[in-house]
């Protein structure tokens, strides 16, 4: 089945330049709307699916911004990707949309291979939540009838928490507040798409880092989560740099010492997580999570690192 992608935009020609380079990239199975609330309305009603959601931010009536949050508020469509077409002049709302629940961006006028890798990375992201949720549903439904009685593997949001309930905490702070969180965004090394790993190596790597991180002590005020894949992120108050680079390096630390043991090709490879550190400063937390989300990705060369990299 092919992957159905909506796009909500008040542009003739933008939905029109959308379509035609999503068909050159393979998705041909697209659904446009150029008025928001009418988008709004089949999602609510049910009348519209899609698995990745390419909106606009600045349109009338209904913006992107509050679009994704209503989005956000339907259970069947908290998991669907969204990510947020912007100009460079829209940082500041781009922002709020990341609080709000878009997953990335691309700015305009996008280029065709990035907007293609972001998409891709969201809809992978995507395939595994829905493929979670199916076996967690089939399991749910075997011990119902008395078929099995294995213990469901533990979930990640159970251990730490969980990305939009960061940005729920995030929101709530007031902007001086806000001004004073540093954050830390880490990634588990080399989980990459050229490592020959299965999905459920995959899905016990990232449990077993979590059960890992979940066992840190953080003071009181601070929030730490698995944001999604294999990305978790912290955010300490009044925080200054060489205390978020301590913490970073004691998350890395603990995650060495766990010595992570895991079956297959990776059985002989320690398991190991890299850190990009935010200080406190003038942009805002939506738009300082991105980039530092970017940046610690970009670190990611396939191999182990275990560094700890500053947002400039």
């Amino acid at each position: 089945m092919s992957q159905r992608i909506m796009a909500v935009d008040d542009s003739d020609i933008a939905q029109e330049f959308i379509r035609n380079n999503l068909a050159e990239l393979g998705f041909d199975d697209v659904v446009s709307f150029l008025d928001p609330r009418v988008a709004l309305d089949a999602i609510e009603t049910g009348a519209e699916k899609a698995d990745l959601i390419l909106m606009d931010i600045m349109m009338p009536g209904i913006d992107g911004i509050e679009l994704c949050a209503r989005i956000r508020g339907f259970d069947a469509w908290r998991d669907v990707p969204i990510i947020m077409l912007t100009s460079r002049k829209d940082m500041e709302s781009l922002s709020r949309a990341f609080v709000a629940g878009a997953n990335d961006y691309v700015t305009k006028p996008f280029n065709r291979i990035e907007l293609q890798a972001r998409m891709r990375s969201c809809l992978r992201l995507k395939s595994e939540l829905d493929r979670r949720r199916a076996s967690e549903h089939r399991g749910a439904s075997r011990k119902r009838l008395g078929v099995d009685s294995t213990p469901e593997p533990v979930a990640l949001q159970a251990l730490l928490g969980n990305q939009l309930g960061m940005r729920a905490d995030l929101m709530s702070l007031s902007a001086k507040t806000q001004s004073t969180v540093g954050l830390i965004a880490l990634k588990i090394d080399g989980l990459t798409a050229e490592h020959d790993i299965s999905t459920s190596q995959r899905t016990e790597i990232i449990q077993a880092v979590a059960k890992v991180l979940a066992r840190e002590r953080i003071c009181a005020g601070d929030s730490f989560a698995h944001w999604e894949d294999d990305l978790f992120c912290f955010a300490g108050l009044h925080k200054n740099e060489a205390q978020l680079v301590e913490c970073a390096k004691g998350f890395i630390q603990s995650v060495n010492a766990a010595k992570i043991a895991l079956n297959g090709g990776w059985k002989n490879t320690p398991v190991s997580i890299s850190a990009a550190v935010s200080p406190t400063g003038k942009a805002t937390i939506g738009s300082r999570l991105g980039q530092l989300i970017k940046l610690v990705e970009a670190n990611d060369n396939g191999t182990t690192s275990e560094t700890v990299t500053m947002l400039q």
